[in-house]
């Protein structure tokens, strides 16, 4: 199947980028790189480096790739920095989401 992973070249999503690809999945990823790197993701794994608050990016990738399952992990996770910067996390953890729902 192939399986769309936002936030995948993070932590926990280049994770379960690789337990995907270990059950034989075709595995694509969107992050943005703010705080994931691509270091994270095996050679074989395609990366679009984008923002989940770029509705049309989203839209076309979606278009594209044309996934049959979806790990959304793209997040803003700083509670410090939510408390400082409450609509940027709003546009990330809640436009950002919405943007990935719509499209799939």
């Amino acid at each position: 199947m192939r399986v769309l992973v936002t936030g995948g070249a993070g932590f926990i999503g280049s994770h379960v980028v690789d337990a995907l690809a270990g059950r034989g999945h075709e595995v694509f990823v969107i992050d943005d790189l703010s705080s994931g790197r691509r270091e994270n993701l095996a050679d074989d794994v395609t990366l679009f480096e984008a923002d989940i608050r770029d509705r049309d990016a989203i839209e076309t990738i979606f278009k594209d790739v044309r996934p049959g399952g979806l790990s959304h992990q793209a997040a803003q996770v700083s509670v410090s920095r939510s408390v400082v910067e409450p609509l940027l996390d709003a546009r990330i953890n809640v436009v950002g989401w919405l943007n990935v729902l719509d499209a799939a």
